[in-house]
């Protein structure tokens, strides 16, 4: 006897060794329902094939393929897989190809760790429906996925190789060698199906994906930024000079020059706008030099009267 959430579900005598276990037993109309055991891929003969391996679907034997056919289920089919030991265990799955033994159906590795069944145990397979899906929300479980080049490329890539999504699952993809681990953190629609989490069809359908921070990832610290700089900086002036701004020859800006030669009241000292030159019509001139004419000094006795 095998139970689950609706009741006691009859088998032949014998359970997994029965001569016919995994026939198939159904328990309402358009309804596939069976019970078989579940191995991962690397148990399946044949060279190992990284579609089949890190992908969301299936292998069953040839006569589930004949089974399905006679009840008429519209294609593509998807199946909710629980584990009988524990119902909180389920996922959902379409199926690649009916090529496994008699009684035996092959799975993911990562699907064998979400139903937490060892090789060989009991596995219940349920033709279901999901609607199509509009929006997942995805986390990486390796920080290392966000170093690859096209990460959303990558992931629309892997996700031809499934047939559907479950809430709350891990499933791993492959990527040049390494492997990779997603959380389905929320789907939309997110109709539970069977009394299980909710599931979504992801075959040709326009679906919006959005992803989390991956799971260990810590945002680095920025560096400070740096201050801009001055006007003084860009110029290369010495703000402790003991002329800053100067723009005569030899001061803090650095402009070659003859010294600023003595005051000009000194005598013999330097005497500005004195010497030859020539105007623009080429008339030659000569500066008549500083004006030497003195402030008058108005007398201490005047008076100054000032008038609005």
């Amino acid at each position: 006897m095998f139970y689950d959430d609706d009741g006691m579900l009859p088998n032949h005598a014998g359970g997994l060794f029965a001569p016919n276990f995994g026939a198939s037993s159904r328990r309402g109309h358009r309804t596939y329902d069976e019970y078989m055991k579940a191995y991962s891929m690397a148990m399946l003969p044949g060279k190992e094939r990284a579609n089949v391996s890190y992908g969301g679907k299936i292998i069953l034997p040839p006569s589930s393929l004949a089974n399905l056919s006679d009840l008429d289920l519209e294609s593509p089919w998807f199946f909710q897989l629980k584990n009988p030991s524990n119902q909180a265990a389920s996922t959902h799955a379409g199926v690649l190809e009916f090529i496994a033994e008699e009684g035996c159906a092959h799975l993911p590795h990562w699907m064998m760790k979400t139903l937490r069944l060892n090789e060989g145990d009991p596995i219940r397979i349920t033709s279901t429906t999901l609607l199509k899906g509009q929006f997942v929300k995805l986390q990486a479980q390796e920080k290392e996925f966000i170093e690859v080049s096209d990460p959303k490329a990558v992931l629309e890539s892997s996700l031809r190789n499934f047939s559907a999504l479950t809430q709350g699952d891990i499933f791993e993809i492959q990527y040049n060698m390494l492997t990779f681990s997603f959380l389905v953190i929320e789907l939309k629609p997110d109709q539970p199906t069977g009394g299980g989490p909710a599931g979504i069809n992801i075959i040709d359908t326009d679906l919006e994906v959005d992803f989390a921070t991956p799971k260990g990832y810590v945002e680095p610290a920025r560096a400070p930024a740096a201050p801009l700089p001055t006007m003084a900086e860009k110029l290369k002036i010495d703000l402790n000079s003991s002329t800053p701004g100067s723009s005569r020859p030899g001061s803090s800006l650095g402009i070659a020059g003859t010294p600023a030669g003595p005051s000009t009241d000194a005598p013999g000292g330097f005497d500005p706008f004195k010497g030859a030159g020539q105007t623009l019509a080429g008339r030659k001139t000569k500066g008549k030099g500083k004006s030497v004419r003195k402030i008058e000094e108005v007398d201490p006795s005047s008076t100054i009267i000032r008038t609005e």
